[in-house]
């Protein structure tokens, strides 16, 4: 049987340390505030279905020492208590890396129905803020060196979207060849 290198050896002990690590509680964990919400147009589906599709960005404060990617998340925006819209983001390749020790905005793409949206500004006619929270889970990858995963870390943030963007996006979907 061939030995082994020492340079392996190293390699080994400093895998088997972060996972330690991680797995011990010494990793921190990373913290998401909600930082606005916009409206970047319409979508048309098949089944024939119109949606109003909104964009949730988070910035997501990694104070860890390594890398750390968000590869999905699932759950729910509800907005005013009362309209559910739910989320089911994949990202593209291996994930949305955080580097270490800084903030990363996270663009998260909802598709609300038209319905819920005409709903909602029939609801809050005078109201210039719309308050809504996102809740779920995120998978995510520790270190591009080691790819160590985690599923299911919650998701709990609140903030909210301006009635105006709102408006102008279903005046769009109503009419898409009006001047803005």
């Amino acid at each position: 049987m061939k030995p082994r290198s020492p340079r392996f050896a190293r390699l080994a002990v400093v895998a088997l340390g972060l996972a330690l690590a991680l797995t011990s509680g010494c990793a921190k964990k990373p913290t998401m505030k909600l930082h606005h919400a916009e409206v970047s147009g319409v979508q048309v589906g098949f089944p024939p279905s119109l949606s109003v599709v909104l964009t949730v960005v988070v910035d997501v404060t990694n104070p860890n020492s390594y890398d750390v990617a968000i590869r999905a998340m699932r759950g729910q925006v509800v907005i005013m208590d009362k309209y559910t819209v739910p989320i089911d983001f994949r990202a593209v390749g291996d994930g949305v890396w955080l580097k270490a020790d800084s903030a990363t905005q996270v663009r998260i793409p909802v598709s609300m129905p038209a319905q819920t949206a005409f709903a909602l500004l029939q609801e809050v006619p005078v109201v210039p803020q719309i308050p809504f929270k996102v809740s779920g889970k995120a998978d995510v990858t520790a270190t591009r060196t080691f790819q160590l995963e985690k599923d299911n870390y919650e998701v709990d943030e609140q903030g909210v979207i301006a009635r105006q963007q709102i408006e102008e996006s279903v005046r769009a979907t109503l009419n898409p060849f009006a001047p803005r």
